[in-house]
């Protein structure tokens, strides 16, 4: 077995759920590196693609700037690395990873399909925070006995919250007013 720091990228399209859900585009890889762009810079960094390819190719790189997001070209033990950098957190890639920016059009389908079901997302997770409130539940354990009780077996939406969501659910249910 030959073990190896590079790590497989993904670009993940999805609603973040809560009171406020909204979709998001996030680049990550296998090792819990991820950075979520806001549709606007997604937009942004896919229409600067020729200049990413131009900053890959240049001998003498320096950093671009696409709103928040800063794309360097960096050494990592004599290989080319893309690095993105958005606030504190950053991935890096091969050059050849970035034909993702070549996804557009899947991106922008999937981002408009996923915002429709956004305000549905934030309603049925408020439902759930306030059923519990109004029940006074207060552990977790009790909050998915609960939730399993009353959710709509037939919503794939409301499948997946409890699926993936019940932590977030308790909190607010628990902490925000």
């Amino acid at each position: 077995v030959r073990a190896t720091l590079t790590a497989y990228k993904f670009l993940e399209i999805g609603i973040t759920a809560g009171p406020m859900s909204q979709v998001e585009i996030a680049i990550g890889d296998t090792l819990g590196n991820r950075i979520v762009l806001p549709h606007a810079t997604w937009m942004a960094f896919v229409e600067k693609r020729a200049d990413i390819q131009q900053l890959v190719r240049s001998s003498t790189p320096s950093p671009l700037m696409i709103q928040d997001l800063v794309i360097e070209l960096v050494k990592i033990r004599d290989v080319d690395k893309v690095k993105l950098s958005l606030c504190d957190k950053c991935v890096y890639m091969k050059p050849i990873t970035l034909f993702m920016l070549k996804l557009k059009q899947c991106v922008e389908h999937a981002y408009f399909y996923l915002c429709q079901y956004t305000n549905i997302v934030s309603d049925k997770f408020d439902y759930f925070v306030s059923y519990l409130r109004q029940n006074c539940i207060k552990n977790k354990l009790e909050t998915v006995n609960t939730l399993r009780r009353i959710y709509d077996k037939n919503s794939a939406i409301a499948c997946e919250l409890i699926v993936y969501t019940v932590d977030n659910i308790v909190y607010n249910a628990l902490h925000e007013k």
